[in-house]
């Protein structure tokens, strides 16, 4: 804690300083790093801006709260604080404290007012050279939290502060419950806590809704004469509030009090003041023909208001007040329990009551009052011990050993109204009261049995959730590479958890497919038939032509085409063509009926040529005809191999080589010796058809987060096997199958500076609530950088005008109030007197203006002081003035202080100042008097009348002339006219000294102002006197500079500050005065003046050049130049005044690391963060940091000084080269100016060493992360649980009283702590002791009541009642009546039967299922007279039961299946599905009991679901549960 030790503001001898006992709250906060080292960054506490209330939409980058400390107060309402620390350096956003009240019960009568103990205590200081009684000031709303307090007799004359702020919880204001916190006047609710902002009702209650009070008001016309003097106005019961009467009228007002215990009292109010009447105060004005009554209450009696008579006229007289309601609703004690024994419950009502007599009354009473309402009954638990075996008073089930109490019974929830959407549906359930007995049957009872407990609800809110979108993936590659072709992309349907369900709305399904165009020309090749060897090569070369491959829209897909019909000549080829769609989820294609293609149907043959028929060997060519290309040439085409496979993996291609061959030898020749046109069709076959090993494929970066500052791209990264290649058909496999290192997800993006923009506080509260108010709010000039941080620019920065930072609020009528006109004349002409002034009903508009309304609008309205006091002149003249005024004197000092520097033979001052003057002066000393004759006034000098001699007299004008000064008029002067007055202070200083010759340009009078204002300051400085001594050379002016000194820093923080021009003026929060110097040599003597921003100062500066600025703000920021002139030249300087700021880093808390970057190549990163780096790589951490002035950048270790290797730079960044294992460690930037200091750190590891980052858990563990090994450990720190107190024993007597130890966690000290930091701790378990164990005293027991002897009439109904006394060992024994205090309760008593029950058959057995075979059956049970009529006096607990449980087999449960869908493919292998549901044989819909069915493979393709990875889908996962859940490899095997 830090304590400020205000000085006294009055300055004297022998002044003390007095300390507060003790200060609650810092001035300011040291905050601690990260890292756990302290450092002594002051942190500014703005006390006006703290709150009651902690910040907890704030807590980024701070600890958790501390404790609260102990309270400032033991009595009385006291407050308390707890403090929490930033762990970001100082950059937090919030408090780091907070305050609640503590304390509140109010202290004993006789210890006295809080704040006049604190005057007291200073009671045995001395002031002003003698001890004084101090007691507190009244009221001063200026400032509240300041101990002002006032000398006890001296009638407020002395009124010192005594401490700048009182102790934290001293009330504000007598009578009211604020209270001061850190100087500060906080607001606190009735209910004694700090900002609850609860307030008491007009009937006293506090959070109340007014419904123990009703407002009274009226007026009356009591006709009083003299011959009946008094009337009865109104009378006030005790207990009422807020009680005001007006009278208007000659009348007396008389008030007659009784009190509750009988007393009378009557008292007559005439006069003005407070009067204390039956106990209670009341507060009475009276004018000249009103009077007014208030009183704020209760009441301590009832008042009766009279009316005395007064005079001819009648008087009008108008109450009000808040009367307490006399007759309230009450809760009465429970009744007796339904049993004794095994359970059962109880019941209380409720009765009117007169509050004031406590006699309980009819209910007409209570529910004349509207404000009443009757409390509905409760129920408890009564009676649970259990009953002994042997004493007969009740059978004991073996399996029940209570009866329950009534329950709510609950159905079951309706179909929610919607499937989905953002506002939700809504669903209904049905909720009644049922009461189950002895035998497990329950039936319903009426609602008021079952409260209880809270009535659950009937109506929920349900399938809040977002709709199932259509999502459209990426766009495929166009399925040509030249001309037009086509391209697809896949489009699911996903719901709010990003799972593929069905549930979108069909025609609103994005297109699955476009046409693309590829800006590549087509060449076609030349249609030749090939020769027959090469037959089988283009009918390849077609199908890869004509491959089509399914899509998610179902689509023919056409088989191979068969060989042709013919082995020469025409003939004909088929396929067939099979309905496919594609599973985009699984990437699969399934077959489906051909009616579900609705697409063009390929065709399904075509013509064939498979060359010309002859005799020839192979029947291809005629006799005597030659091959193909052969006739008479000597060259010929001929395939010569294939090239390499394109792929070493997912289906290859190779090309045919074709090469010119000599017919004759068989060699390859040079291929221009063969035709061109002659050459064989290109012919392409498969190769390498088997799978790719996986591999990673990663998906397009997605659009960048943010277009400046710092984004994030992101992409989806698969573990995929490439089956085709030329198909693009790829498999999803596992990621622990690709070896490779995976591809990153996520990378930043964008990463430059944003443009400035504006950006804008929310709107503070409205100025006013009403009648046009203002909200103001901050608006910056902001620039988010590339590192993160936020940089606060001038407004000129950003583009345009900014966001207005003004508006309009409050745009309504205010309510009617009561205000006051204008004053009337003073009561008397002459002394003291009163003046008044009527009331005035106004309101203020929306527009701010003032309307006068209707005084009967502001009936009832508190009104302000229409009473205060005047004071006129006690002088009358008529001499010189007009007859009859009368106007007080005013009197015009000057207070100031004047030095006499040289002699002058006469000077003239005025009234009022303080001369220190040279001997032999001639003084006239003016008393310049307004509106009062100059020969009435009056001079003293010390208190004496001045007696007139040769060297003093009073001129006509009233002026004091002293001739010839001399030490002997040395003193004090007052000048006096009538009742103002004001004194002038002599002092002749120096010996006697002749006239001597001067200069005519010097002073000879210094003067300076006693109370110097703001805008003009005037203290002249002595003449240098050695500038008359000698003769200088004539030179140009030049103005003395002085370096600056920047190892002053600390006088930042003083409230004088000096500063020489040339240097940086730096501004603080604490400073009072600012003084700029400028010397300047030259001769003649240079003429100095100053201006700001280039504009000539009105504020007056000294000859030597000091410009000096008291009390300076930001307005007064800006360029001050110092300009020295003469007639040879000038020279000017200038200075800079600006805000002083306390240093900032820029702290960035990203971890970096050189992963993916050449070895050995530079890194950079921004202090705040991680950062790893291999070894041998060069690091550069830079610091970036703000303040005013430049803050000092420095580097250091934590534990250990820097290595060689790390090298500071001038910029203020850390250069790490050849970063080693020694390197490893928390560097810590440290940047400090004069104002303050800011520290952060970055810990430095290298990849795949091991470092260790402690930070505390609030578990009570030390967590270890282990840096780039991803290893995480715990270690326990010593929170351990500790047995404590007992418990307080649960039985007086008997055997079953038991008492346990309770647990606490506790920290190394054996401070109790919350048990959150235990809980992973196995809690101690303490075996309940037995406690007081002895036999109980003798008691009544008695049985229940047997049924009325009779059905019908008038009979009698008995009980057993016997003495019983409970034993130590458990048991019960029974005793002689004598041994039991009392006659005992008696055991029989009267009773009538004038009903009987008729119950109806039972209903089938054939209600809501319960259960496997269970269900109830229902009977209607009524109570009818024994004339057939109906009736309600049946005993409710002989009513037989109404429903019970029964075994009903269609209740069983079964198997439902139900038909089989359409077989997944028209041929081939497929399989079918179907749904099977377990339910009840009676169900009409299907229940699903999981329970009672178990998990079975329902269709014999389980095995190809398993293959697949299909069992994430519902449908299969229901029809291949057994196989699904099933391992993997298991399946396999």
């Amino acid at each position: 804690l830090f304590l400020w030790l205000p000085p006294l503001q009055t300055q004297a001898q022998g002044a003390a300083v007095f300390l507060p006992e003790f200060a609650l709250s810092p001035q300011g906060s040291f905050l601690q790093d990260a890292t756990g080292e302290e450092y002594l960054t002051y942190r500014y506490d703005d006390q006006a801006s703290r709150t009651t209330r902690s910040d907890e939409d704030s807590d980024l980058g701070w600890d958790a709260w501390g404790l609260w400390s102990d309270c400032s107060r033991t009595c009385g309402g006291g407050a308390s604080y707890s403090l929490r620390r930033c762990l970001n350096g100082g950059n937090c956003e919030g408090k780091n404290i907070r305050y609640k009240t503590c304390s509140s019960t109010d202290c004993p009568a006789d210890s006295g007012d809080f704040r006049a103990q604190q005057c007291s205590a200073h009671n045995d200081v001395k002031y002003q050279g003698s001890a004084r009684d101090w007691v507190p000031v009244t009221y001063d709303p200026s400032a509240p939290c300041a101990l002002r307090c006032q000398a006890k007799g001296s009638g407020g004359s002395l009124v010192v502060e005594l401490a700048p702020k009182v102790l934290d919880g001293t009330r504000c204001r007598a009578g009211a419950l604020d209270m001061c916190i850190s100087g500060v006047c906080q607001e606190v609710g009735c209910d004694r806590q700090l900002g609850s902002g609860a307030k008491e009702d007009n009937c006293g209650v506090c959070g109340g809704d007014e419904s123990t009070c009703q407002l009274v008001r009226g007026q009356a016309l009591p006709h009083m004469s003299s011959e009946e003097l008094v009337k009865t106005v109104i009378e006030v019961p005790a207990g009422s509030r807020l009680l005001r009467v007006n009278a208007k009228g000659p009348g007396v007002m008389v008030i007659e009090a009784v009190s509750i215990r009988g007393g009378r009292e009557e008292a007559s109010l005439v006069s003005t003041g407070s009067y204390v009447i039956g106990n209670t105060s009341l507060d009475f004005q009276r004018g000249t023909d009103r009077q007014t009554l208030r009183s704020l209450g209760p009441l301590a009696g009832d008042y009766t208001i009279k009316m005395r008579y007064g005079g001819g006229r009648d008087t009008v007289v108008q109450f009000m007040f808040y009367q307490p309601v006399r007759f309230q609703w009450r809760e009465t004690d429970f009744f007796p329990c339904s049993v004794t024994c095994g359970g059962g419950y109880q019941l209380n009502s409720a009765e009117c009551v007169d509050i004031r007599s406590n006699q309980t009354l009819g209910g007409q009473h209570c529910n004349s009052y509207p404000q009443n309402s009757k409390p509905i009954p409760k129920l408890k638990e009564c009676g649970m011990e259990p009953c002994p075996e042997s004493d007969g008073f009740k059978e004991v089930m073996p399996y029940d050993h209570f009866q329950p109490l009534p329950r709510w019974e609950l159905g079951p929830w309706t179909r929610c109204s919607v499937t989905c959407g953002e506002a939700g549906g809504q669903q209904e359930r049905s909720v009644s009261c049922v009461e189950d007995d002895a035998h497990g049957q329950f039936s319903p009872v009426d609602d008021w049995r079952c409260a209880h407990s809270q009535r659950p609800g009937t109506r929920q809110k349900c399938n809040a959730i977002p709709c199932p979108q259509w999502v459209a993936m990426e766009w495929s590659q166009c399925t040509v590479t030249c001309g037009r072709g086509l391209r697809y992309r896949v489009v699911l349907c996903l719901d709010h958890r990003g799972q593929h369900i069905g549930g979108c709305p069909p025609p609103l399904k994005p297109h699955v497919k476009e046409d693309c165009l590829v800006p590549v020309a087509c060449h076609k090749p030349r249609e030749t038939l090939p020769v027959e060897a090469k037959v089988p090569w283009l009918k390849q070369a077609q199908e890869l032509e004509e491959h089509r491959t399914a899509t998610e829209d179902p689509t023919l897909i056409p088989g191979p085409w068969t060989p042709c019909s013919a082995t020469c000549g025409p003939g004909r080829q088929s396929r067939e063509l099979k309905c496919k769609v594609l599973l985009s989820f699984t990437q699969t294609e399934v077959e489906l009926p051909d009616e579900e293609c609705v697409d063009h149907r390929p065709p399904l043959g075509r013509p064939c040529n498979m060359g010309p028929c002859g005799g020839g060997p192979g029947g291809l060519s005629p006799p005597g005809a030659l091959p193909w290309g052969l006739g008479d040439e000597l060259h010929h085409w001929d395939y010569r191999g294939f090239t390499t496979c394109s792929a070493t993996c997912a289906a290859g291609k190779q090309m045919a080589v074709v090469r010119c061959v000599d017919r004759r030898r068989g060699e390859e020749v040079d291929n221009a010796l063969c035709d061109p046109s002659s050459r064989p069709t290109l012919m392409i076959r498969m190769c390498n058809p088997e799978p790719c090993p996986p591999r990673w494929e990663a998906t397009a970066w997605t659009a960048c987060s943010a277009s400046c500052g710092v984004g994030i791209q992101t992409r989806s990264v698969f573990c995929t096997r490439l089956l085709s290649l030329d198909q693009r058909d790829s498999a999803g496999v596992p990621d622990h199958e690709c070896r490779e290192f995976k591809p990153a997800i996520l990378q930043p993006c964008n990463q430059l500076d944003c443009p400035p923009t504006w950006e804008t506080e929310p709107w503070q509260q409205c100025s006013q609530s009403c009648g046009g108010g203002v909200q103001v709010r901050k608006v910056f000039c902001k620039q988010l950088l590339s590192t993160g941080a936020n940089w606060r620019l001038g407004d000129g920065a950003c583009p345009g005008a900014g966001p207005p930072a003004r508006r309009p609020c409050a745009n309504a009528d205010c309510l009617p109030y009561l205000g006051g006109g204008e004053w009337g004349k003073c009561s008397v002409s002459c002394g003291l007197g009163i003046q008044r002034r009527e009331p005035v009903c106004r309101r203020l508009t929306a527009t701010g203006q003032q309307v006068t309304l209707a005084k009967g609008l502001c009936s009832g309205l508190a009104s302000p002081p229409l009473v205060r006091t005047c004071q006129m002149c006690d002088v009358k003249w008529t001499r010189g003035f007009e007859e009859g005024t009368k106007r007080c004197p005013s009197l015009q000092g000057i207070h100031r202080i004047y030095i006499q520097v040289r002699p002058e033979r006469r000077l003239h001052l005025s009234i009022g100042g303080h001369a220190y003057l040279l001997p032999n002066t001639s003084l006239v000393i003016k008393c310049p008097f307004m509106h009062f004759p100059k020969s009435y006034i009056s001079w003293f000098k010390d208190g004496h009348p001045l007696v007139s001699s040769e060297r003093l007299g009073v001129s006509r004008s009233g002026s004091l002339k002293v001739h010839f000064l001399g030490p002997e008029d040395t003193g004090l002067y007052k000048c006096r006219s009538g009742s103002a007055s004001d004194i002038f202070t002599l002092q002749v200083i120096g010996g006697p000294t002749g006239t001597s010759s001067t200069d005519k340009e010097s002073f000879p009078l210094i003067s300076a102002s006693l109370s110097p204002s703001r805008e003009e300051l005037r203290m002249p400085s002595l003449p240098n006197w050695s500038e008359n001594v000698g003769t200088r050379v004539p030179e140009r002016p030049t103005i003395v500079r002085r370096r600056q000194n920047h190892t002053t820093g600390a006088t930042a923080f003083q409230k004088n500050l000096s500063f020489s021009v040339g240097q940086v003026a730096f501004l603080t929060n604490g400073t009072r005065l600012l003084t700029l110097s400028c010397a300047a040599e030259g001769s003649p003597k240079p003429t100095l003046t100053w201006t700001k921003d280039g504009a000539p100062l009105q504020v007056s500066w000294d000859g030597s050049g000091r410009l000096q600025l008291s009390q300076p703000s930001v307005a007064d920021l800006g360029l001050y130049t110092c300009t020295a002139s003469n007639a040879l030249g000038s020279d000017s300087e200038s200075s800079r005044l600006r805000v002083a700021e306390p240093p900032a880093i820029a702290v960035s808390w990203r971890n970096i690391s050189d992963v993916g970057t050449a070895v050995g190549q530079s890194l950079r990163a921004a202090v705040g963060g991680r950062v790893s780096v291999r070894p041998g790589a060069n690091l550069t951490i830079d610091c970036p940091v703000t303040g005013v002035p430049q803050p000092a950048v420095s580097w250091h270790l934590k534990g250990g000084r820097l290595s060689a290797g790390a090298v500071p730079l001038p910029s203020g960044a850390l250069w790490l080269r050849n970063v080693t294992a020694q390197h490893q460690g928390t560097y810590y930037c440290t940047a400090s100016n004069p104002i303050g200091r800011s520290t952060a750190s970055t810990t430095l590891s290298l990849q795949g060493e091991m470092s260790f980052n402690h930070r505390v858990h609030n578990q009570g563990k030390v967590r270890i992360t282990l840096v780039s090994l991803c290893v995480c450990g715990w270690v326990s720190i010593e929170f351990v649980w500790h047995l404590g107190d007992w418990t307080v024993c649960s039985a007086s007597c008997g055997d079953r009283g038991r008492r346990v130890r309770r647990a606490r966690c506790v920290s190394p000290g054996g401070r109790e702590v919350s048990p959150a930091m235990c809980h992973h701790l196995p809690r101690p378990v303490a075996p309940p002791v037995g406690c007081n164990i002895q036999d109980c005293p003798p008691s009544w027991a008695v049985s229940v009541w047997s049924k009325c002897s009779v059905t019908c009439g008038e009979g009698w109904r008995r009980r057993q009642v016997s003495c019983k006394r409970l034993q130590a060992s458990g048991g019960a024994s029974t005793l002689p009546a004598a041994a039991c205090e009392g006659a005992g309760p008696p055991d029989r008593q009267p009773c009538s039967s004038n009903g009987l029950v008729l119950v109806w058959p039972l209903f089938q057995c054939a209600g809501r299922c319960l259960g496997p075979t269970t269900t109830v059956q229902k009977r209607s049970v009524i109570c009818q007279h024994s004339n057939g009529s109906s009736h309600q006096d049946c005993d409710l607990q002989n009513r037989p039961a109404s429903a019970r449980n029964c075994s009903s087999e269609l209740c069983d449960v079964q198997w439902r299946a139900g038909p089989w869908r359409a077989c997944t493919v028209a041929c081939g292998s497929g399989f079918q599905s179907r749904r099977v549901d377990c339910v009840h044989r009676s169900a009409t819909v299907s229940y699903r009991i999981d329970n009672s069915c178990e998990c079975k493979d329902t269709t014999q393709y389980c095995s190809e679901v398993k293959r697949l990875n299909l069992c994430f889908v519902e449908m299969y996962k229901q029809r291949c549960c057994q196989s699904c859940l099933q391992p993997r490899d298991a399946g396999a095997a």
